[in-house]
């Protein structure tokens, strides 16, 4: 009799954490995309799901503080697969050199990765 239950807890556990998984994914930072004057462009990085959009321009942030810490706006684009990023970046820079904008395109030697998991932020303590 118990081991029905069990079978079910057991699959009901598999089926939790095959749900929390979280898919690699790939992107990219954009910055000072609306007007310049010079459009910062970050490389392709991997990432996962679990990333949110302000967790990942912290993370460019702190990745390439020259080029991004000032940036008036950013944005991430996130991909599937290395190849529909890569094909997206080239054509973002033909269409900023088309509009006559400035373009710096960081390029990196290896993929840079995220953390598995984003950093939890502790909540503050309440007073006593």
């Amino acid at each position: 009799m118990k081991t029905p239950q069990f079978l079910f807890a057991a699959a009901f556990m598999a089926m939790c954490s095959a749900a929390s998984a979280q898919n690699v994914i790939y992107g990219y930072a954009i910055g000072n995309w609306r007007n310049g004057p010079t459009v910062e462009i970050s490389p392709l990085f991997e990432t996962t799901e679990m990333y949110s959009t302000p967790q990942l321009i912290a993370w460019v942030r702190q990745q390439w503080p020259k080029e991004f810490t000032d940036t008036t706006d950013i944005d991430v684009q996130r991909f599937a697969t290395t190849e529909e990023g890569l094909e997206s970046r080239t054509t973002l820079m033909r269409k900023y050199g088309m509009r006559k904008l400035q373009v710096h395109a960081i390029d990196a030697a290896e993929m840079p990765r995220t953390s598995a998991a984003p950093e939890r932020k502790e909540a503050p303590a309440a007073p006593n």
